[in-house]
């Protein structure tokens, strides 16, 4: 297997073999069990220096339908290799490569090499006979509808429409002249992942013209494949570019801004379930503790010890629409630099020990809501989603 030496011709970047370790990361497949359709392989973890596979490009060296093998192209170059701690993420797309082979048996063997370190876990493609491998058993992760964007190509965005789990995509970008053309993909989201052609349209009418009555043509232009980490924020492939970290566009619902980095959301407003969940014994689904429609009020927030910028902590008031207070929300923030809203705590007057739910911000519209209490292993504990509806 060919590696990528850390020493360049001509700029220079000196780490230490000592220092690639694999031991803090995982392989996963989205979906986790794909049989031969199209899939993606996520390469996660931390990584002891600065210099880490995230940062790089991943490129399948081969792939015979038994075993793909992984190496990086190196995209970001270093002078040196700092020994700080870092996480990452890679994502590779399988799509493409499944068009010409097929897997071939029911597992899969996946082989990564970054800089003389090897990752090597096998998979299987389709659920093991015997196991319970429904989709039911795990969350939906699907992107919020909406404009996004990413900093790494700022004059271009993605609008995502949705329907349930089926999803309409529009890149929206520029062709070499620079002038906007319209983008058009549709597909189910699968366990997060989103696989599609890209059709471009051309020849429709103009914005403020009589109508002619020749509608436009569709061609065909390339693929998009997008992976759905969370509600809002989504990794997207067009054609042969890398993987881009998309962010969804906050409007109206932003509270602080930390150094200038991605704004935290204001959970102000009105809420209802929308996912709901759990059995009975020991206590039902989350409507015998939550009303189906709540709303949050900002009531406060804490500061930081001064050493960094913005609040240390955000404080809501809950209550029903008929104005029944339901407990205090007291959401936590995340380390800098991004001090997003890491996980959001419900103290009611029945006992403060312990949160009764746990919320976790995962965008402007949407909740994942979790029981805090602890409870012997019976049933399934109460849990769901709700969505803004102001």
């Amino acid at each position: 297997m060919r590696r990528f030496p850390c020493l360049l011709a001509l700029i220079p970047m000196f780490c230490s073999p000592l220092l690639a370790d694999f031991s803090n990361s995982v392989v996963a497949l989205h979906p986790s069990y794909p049989g031969s359709e199209p899939f993606l392989i996520s390469i996660s973890g931390t990584w002891p220096t600065d210099c880490h596979p995230g940062e790089q490009l991943p490129v399948i060296r081969s792939f015979d339908g038994y075993t793909v093998e992984i190496e990086f192209e190196i995209i970001v170059v270093h002078v040196t290799c700092n020994e700080a701690v870092t996480t990452y993420r890679s994502l590779v797309d399988m799509s493409g490569i499944l068009n010409t082979t097929r897997p071939l048996g029911q597992k899969l063997r996946v082989r990564v090499d970054f800089d003389g370190s090897i990752l090597d876990q096998s998979f299987d493609l389709s659920c093991p006979e015997g196991d319970n491998c429904s989709e039911s058993e795990t969350m939906q992760i699907l992107p919020e509808k909406g404009l996004y964007t990413t900093p790494e190509r700022a004059t271009e965005g993605l609008l995502v429409a949705r329907q349930n789990q089926t999803a309409v995509l529009y890149p929206l970008v520029y062709d070499e002249t620079g002038n906007a053309v319209w983008l058009f993909s549709a597909a189910p989201f699968v366990e997060g992942t989103f696989f599609a052609r890209l059709t471009r349209w051309y020849g429709g009418d103009c914005f403020d013209c009589e109508p002619t009555g020749s509608g436009a043509q569709p061609n065909e232009i390339g693929t998009i494949s997008v992976f759905a980490e969370r509600p809002d924020t989504i990794w997207v492939k067009l054609g042969d570019r890398p993987f881009s970290e998309y962010y969804k566009l906050v409007y109206g619902y932003e509270v602080f801004d930390r150094d200038g980095g991605r704004p935290l959301i204001d959970l102000q407003g009105r809420w209802a379930l929308s996912e709901n969940f759990g059995t009975d014994p020991p206590l039902g689904d989350l409507s015998e503790i939550l009303p189906s429609t709540f709303e949050l009020a900002l009531q406060y927030t804490t500061e930081t010890d001064g050493n960094s910028a913005g609040p240390a902590s955000v404080v809501y008031q809950v209550t029903s629409i008929t104005g029944q207070e339901l407990g205090q929300l007291v959401c936590e923030l995340g380390s800098p630099p991004t001090g997003y809203l890491s996980g959001c705590e419900l103290i009611d007057h029945t006992d403060q020990a312990e949160p009764l739910l746990i919320f976790y911000p995962e965008g402007p519209s949407t909740l994942t809501i979790e029981y805090g209490r602890t409870l012997p292993d019976i049933g399934i504990r109460p849990g769901g989603k709700a969505v803004r509806l102001d």
